[in-house]
């Protein structure tokens, strides 16, 4: 289990470096403060990129306590990670956020003709630089498809399934939470 969010961590890294290195060179940013993105229910999720952060609830003993909110949670709703009036992008567990979350804003996909298009927010899609960025340009940005394949190199099931973000990251805290039950503590897997 802990080679396996290891690996994760590394995609999640890369991911956050190539999108803040095209956020920077293209010049698109967030508006401050606007969280837009954030207050939809419908993100989707997969538990694989949330595995680092249920092996760090579980390292620092919180991964019952949040699983049990988790639990509390009605269906489609926010984030549990969201908190309006916390810092680092309204994030409570950003250093463990989502490849999603990475990725939403500063990434492209393939159009069905091959074309890379930005996965973005009406906000910064409709902004003057996002308006005329340039094609060369946009090509550098990070392939959403390109880390969600390499999530998926490393657990093709996990990798892929796709569900609301709280039952992601309530399924990685049950997988993680069950491993350890089993395996013990103290050992590393």
């Amino acid at each position: 289990m802990y080679r396996k969010v290891q690996r994760v961590q590394k995609v999640l890294k890369n991911a956050a470096l190539h999108a803040e290195k095209f956020s920077h060179k293209s010049g698109l940013t967030c508006v401050a403060n606007c969280h837009h993105c954030c207050l939809k229910t419908d993100i989707s999720a997969s538990p694989l990129e949330f595995l680092p952060l249920a092996y760090h609830l579980y390292k620092t003993g919180k991964a019952e306590l949040f699983y049990d909110q988790l639990e509390k949670l009605p269906a489609n709703t926010l984030c549990i990670n969201f908190s309006p009036l916390g810092a680092a992008g309204a994030c409570s567990e950003y250093a463990y956020r989502g490849l999603i979350c990475r990725l939403f804003g500063y990434a492209t996909n393939h159009d069905k003709q091959g074309h890379n298009r930005l996965v973005s927010c009406k906000t910064i899609k409709q902004s003057p630089t996002a308006v005329l960025l340039p094609p060369k340009l946009l090509a550098k940005a990070p392939v959403m498809a390109d880390y969600y394949m390499q999530l998926a190199a490393i657990d093709f099931k996990l990798g892929n399934e796709a569900m609301p973000i709280n039952q992601a990251i309530k399924r990685a805290l049950e997988l993680v939470m069950t491993y350890y039950m089993y395996r013990g503590r103290g050992r590393r897997a």
